[in-house]
């Protein structure tokens, strides 16, 4: 009888310390461990985030880094372009050159449309700062799209980590803002100061100057102006030609830029990215005075973003 009550009394203690054991965790130890959001243990594949409900969601694949990589060269192709804008600079010289000259004088009396020198002079002074501007720009986001390539590599690569996607939106909207915030600024500056006043005030002032050489040349001149008149010709094409080269890419680049990342990024682009994208692509619309979705990724790509 002593030894059924001792079997007794060793199986209700038994018992006892499992109810605890259960009472403080009860998961059976896998749920203690961690959070609905990220069961331990749990992995996901390369170019996955793990959502909120636990389950993979892709989030970036080799064809999307490539067209992150895609937009960073062009941006940098752009700013390699605006290595040589000197050259919108260049008949400044020429300019004060032919403003030294009595016959110039003369020739300013007989045609006022070439007192507009003066404010052409500090109009492409003004242009070449901007087109520096423009270009430093160009090259900072260029580097901030880069950073972004090289995160999104590492969830691609790297399946040692589990990635939140939560967590990837915040960081990808960051570099977003990195990228377009100070560009948006820049394209618009370019296309007010230099794409829209400078193209038409500098081919316009090319023609007078031309014809008031050909006019010089017939009254006689010094060997000074025949030397300015000799540059002119070659002096402003270069510049002119250089804009019109440059007249419609900084709106172009932008406009596929923010297509692109809306296209690549899709569920990594949270609310407030995709409106950084959409308000960026509005202004720079509004600067060219084009109706806003015309054309623009905030269009298009703003349907395509959506988780």
């Amino acid at each position: 009888m002593k030894g059924f009550l001792a079997v007794v009394l060793v199986a209700s203690l038994c018992a006892c310390g499992a109810k605890k054991d259960k009472d403080k965790d009860p998961g059976g130890g896998s749920a203690g461990s961690g959070s609905a959001t990220a069961p331990a243990g749990k992995t996901c594949p390369p170019g996955n985030a793990l959502g909120k409900d636990g389950a993979c969601v892709v989030v970036i694949t080799p064809e999307k880094v490539a067209i992150i990589e895609q937009q960073q060269t062009r941006l940098d192709d752009l700013a390699k372009l605006l290595d040589k804008s000197d050259v919108v600079g260049a008949p400044v010289e020429l300019l004060n050159g032919f403003r030294t000259l009595d016959i110039w004088k003369q020739l300013v009396s007989a045609e006022p449309k070439l007192k507009a020198v003066d404010d052409v002079i500090v109009m492409l002074g003004d242009a070449v700062k901007q087109l520096r501007v423009f270009r430093d720009s160009l090259a900072s986001s260029a580097v901030s799209l880069g950073d972004l390539k090289g995160s999104l590599d590492k969830v691609l690569h790297d399946p040692t980590v589990v990635h939140q996607l939560d967590d990837l939106r915040t960081q990808v909207t960051t570099k977003l803002h990195a990228t377009i915030d100070p560009l948006v600024t820049q394209v618009i500056q370019t296309i007010q100061k230099v794409i829209v006043p400078v193209n038409q005030q500098l081919s316009d002032l090319s023609d007078y100057v031309i014809s008031a050489c050909t006019v010089a040349k017939v009254t006689g001149g010094s060997d000074k102006l025949k030397e300015l008149c000799a540059d002119a010709k070659l002096v402003f094409a270069k510049a002119t030609t250089f804009l019109d080269d440059l007249k419609n890419r900084p709106a172009q680049l932008f406009d596929q830029l923010t297509s692109q990342l809306t296209a690549a990024l899709t569920v990594l682009v949270d609310t407030s990215g995709k409106q950084l994208l959409d308000t960026a692509q509005k202004q720079v619309n509004d600067a060219l005075k084009l109706p806003a979705a015309g054309g623009s990724g905030s269009g298009s790509g703003s349907g395509s973003a959506t988780p």
